[in-house]
């Protein structure tokens, strides 16, 4: 016996296609696939054998992995090629008696209640094979090992007949106990009027348990809507977390207002907020902090920064239930490990958060919150406050979402901007030419779920998203013309590195749509597109 490793793979099946109406001439369009367990299907090599038992009565046997056949005709995979000597029937040792070779596949723990059918593909090679007594090439068996259920035929043995194709074996799982199982074998007999007389190539492909449509299904149903704008976009991506962080910092840390550091006596931070979440979900944070180094525990990248330090200034913009918008300006000081606040200002804007937030402080302790709708509004700090926030300070910004709600929600900034400090930053985060980056020397990401901060493109058009799991699933595909075949390898391939799919708070993904990666797929602008989803052997 020798052993491989085990390969595991979960890949749903084609069924039937659904469209859904998008955006500004797109739709999105999903394969509704009930999700069955692939034990292999050969996509890369040979990874995935548990065992082989090969016996005595054979005199030989190879076994490689072949790319040019797959069952699938999928030019992206492959299949296993075996070949066994059998013994001539003039050997010594031929007999028409009971007579197997058997190879194992390692598979997770599966529970046999969960699945209807065993399957595998076998095609033999006719041109290096040789027919058993009654002109076919023998016989097929397919069992289930390991876990509570032990050793356990699938119902049926399968003859292979004489034909250079593909032939389906499989059985059905009701007759065999319940319990678990951890392996699937695929055997070759040589037995009675199908006693084998020579060598016999075979290709194995697919093999896999199907589930029963009530069962482990996998229906991620695409939804769609179009990008947020231009800029630094923070989505609340991580699972779980409702006071996740989702920032960016700066990499200079000479931000601070106060005039013994600053380059003037007045210093101005302002973002422009392009796209906010709904009034439905009041309450999610955008926001800056202002921390200086000497009250951080845990250094600057510490995952709850504004909490730990001593020192921090806050500058937060929440969305109101009835739209309007809020700005809250709080700072703590000596107040390490708690959040005990000496100011709180907040300030309406009927106009709603979208658009340019500043907090001018000049002198030190004189502040202006301006609003987007140009209303201002005026308050002071106590000197002996502000003297804890000297340089080095750095500037962070981003969201929360406080709830957990609000995971997966969003907020762009098309511009940050702050002047009047020892530094200065003045950044719309396109203006370098593509692929659009964090400028490395201006900023450094920090965030629970570093993946979901984004620079949103200015050709970016569309997100297309779904629910998990979605195992099996490697790509989106894409079309202008519905008469096309999903499933024939016929739509447009837009692979996750080209899309970027961002897990989102463990429940979604989300695929970023680009105009330019359309226009490479399709080799000229599409004027409407389709999105779909295809398992991996379409």
């Amino acid at each position: 016996m020798k052993t491989k490793p085990i390969e595991q793979k979960r890949t749903p099946r084609p069924g039937r296609l659904s469209v859904l109406a998008g955006l500004a001439l797109i739709s999105a369009a999903n394969v509704v696939m009930a999700q069955d367990l692939n034990i292999n299907t050969f996509d890369s090599d040979l990874s995935g054998i548990a065992w082989e038992n090969w016996r005595s009565y054979v005199a030989d046997h190879t076994e490689v992995w072949d790319p040019s056949q797959d069952a699938d005709g999928n030019p992206s995979s492959g299949s296993l090629y075996v070949t066994v000597k059998w013994p001539l029937n003039s050997d010594p040792n031929w007999n028409n008696g009971w007579n197997d070779v058997q190879v194992a596949f390692g598979s997770p723990a599966f529970a046999a209640a969960d699945y209807i059918e065993l399957e595998a593909f076998i095609k033999i090679d006719v041109t290096h094979s040789f027919t058993a007594l009654d002109g076919g090439y023998g016989v097929a068996g397919l069992y289930v090992n390991g876990g509570s259920g032990g050793w356990q035929q699938v119902e049926g043995y399968a003859n292979l007949i004489a034909t250079n194709g593909w032939q389906r074996i499989h059985g059905f799982l009701s007759a065999i106990p319940g319990g678990t199982y951890g392996e699937v074998v695929v055997g070759f007999i040589s037995n009675g009027g199908s006693s084998l007389t020579n060598t016999v190539s075979y290709w194995i492909d697919n093999v896999r348990l199907t589930a029963p449509p009530a069962v482990n299904t996998n229906r991620p149903a695409l939804s769609i809507a179009k990008a947020p704008p231009t800029g630094l976009t923070c989505l609340a991506s991580a699972p779980s977390d409702a006071w996740q962080r989702q920032m960016v910092r700066t990499v200079n840390s000479s931000y601070s207002w106060n005039t013994a550091t600053a380059s003037s006596n007045k210093t101005t931070y302002s973002m422009n907020i392009a796209a906010f979440p709904a009034a439905a979900y009041s309450g999610f944070e955008a926001m800056m902090y202002l921390i200086p180094e000497s009250g951080m525990p845990s250094g600057p990248d510490d995952g709850s920064v504004d909490w730990d330090s001593a020192q921090v200034a806050y500058f937060v913009i929440t969305a109101n239930a009835d739209g309007t918008g809020k700005a809250n300006f709080r700072y703590k000081v000596n107040d390490p490990g708690a959040e005990h606040f000496l100011s709180w200002t907040d300030f309406p804007c009927a106009s709603g958060p979208l658009g340019t937030w500043s907090l001018a402080v000049n002198n030190n302790t004189n502040l202006t919150i301006t609003a987007p709708d140009n209303t201002t509004t005026n308050f002071t700090i106590p000197a002996v406050d502000v003297a804890n926030f000297q340089d080095p300070l750095i500037a962070y910004f981003g969201v929360r979402p406080t709830d957990g709600t609000r995971i997966g929600q969003s907020a762009t900034f098309s511009r940050i901007k702050i002047t009047g400090a020892a530094a200065s930053i003045d950044d719309n985060f396109v203006s370098s030419e593509p692929p659009y980056v964090l400028n490395p020397s201006n900023w450094v990401k920090k965030a629970a779920s570093p993946q979901g901060v984004i620079i949103t493109a200015p050709d970016t058009k569309y997100w297309v998203s779904w629910p998990t799991p979605d195992t099996g699933f490697t790509n989106l595909y894409a079309t202008d013309d519905l008469a096309k075949h999903l499933g024939s390898s016929q739509w447009l391939s837009l692979p996750t590195g080209a899309t970027g799919w961002v897990q989102v708070g463990g429940t979604r993904r989300l695929a970023i749509i680009d105009q330019s990666t359309l226009n490479t797929a399709f080799g000229y602008p599409p004027t409407n597109c389709f999105f779909g989803l295809w398992q991996v052997n379409p």
